[in-house]
């Protein structure tokens, strides 16, 4: 999509809400996230992104807390955790530039109907990460769930769905890593880059001005 075809969006705002169960240890370092794309006229959103942040230091068994989630989610985390520690494996390690304490697991990006197809899920992606990229070490996606289905028509169906999502991930600066799995870097300048373009593209001013 060129930024022709994109949507002016400035009467849009973003509402992010999380809750846990007080003194439930199993959660300790573990957040589920509703990031909520809201008319400024109090309209119903017009999308939704779910992102589960983990806190290295505060999650015992990041891998574990992976696993217990739904099968796109466990399949990441068996790609980028070890197994016998629980934490990061070696593979992811020692290609990540920065540091950090937290990693993103973007799950599930939803739009309204009348909304798709304008350009308006890489910026809403684009735009969750910059309010969650402090402290992040790296976001994860996987473009299309694991589940194919059977019938012809559905898998035919999957692989646009799939072709159409990894369009967005990568306009958004995500790159394959391993089995399926995207990774970013939120804190590297690619993603500042990408949200100025992107902002543009939607009638929006950048956040911060240089001289």
């Amino acid at each position: 999509m060129s930024h022709h075809d994109a949507v002016p969006v400035p009467d849009l705002r973003l509402r992010l809400s999380t809750s846990r169960l007080l003194g439930d240890a199993s959660t300790r370092g573990l957040q589920r996230w509703a990031v909520e794309a809201m008319p400024a006229d109090g309209a119903e959103p017009i999308g939704t992104i779910s992102v589960l942040s983990v806190d290295l230091r505060e999650c015992e068994d990041p891998w574990d807390a992976l696993d217990s989630s739904n099968d796109d989610i466990a399949h990441i985390g068996d790609v980028v955790f070890d197994v016998n520690t629980g934490q990061l494996a070696e593979g992811l390690a020692s290609r990540l530039h920065d540091t950090g304490d937290r990693v993103l697991v973007l799950d599930r990006v939803e739009l309204v109907p009348a909304w798709q197809g304008k350009g308006v899920a890489a910026l809403l992606i684009a735009e969750t990460l910059e309010l969650m990229r402090t402290g992040c070490r790296a976001a994860l996606c996987l473009p299309g769930p694991l589940d194919r289905g059977a019938e012809e028509d559905y898998e035919a169906g999957y692989d646009e769905a799939v072709r159409r999502m990894t369009k967005v991930w990568s306009r958004v600066g995500f790159r394959p890593f391993a089995e399926g799995v995207w990774l970013l870097e939120p804190r590297l300048g690619t993603l500042d880059e990408t949200l100025a373009s992107l902002r543009e593209a939607h009638g929006l001013l950048p956040v911060r001005q240089t001289a």
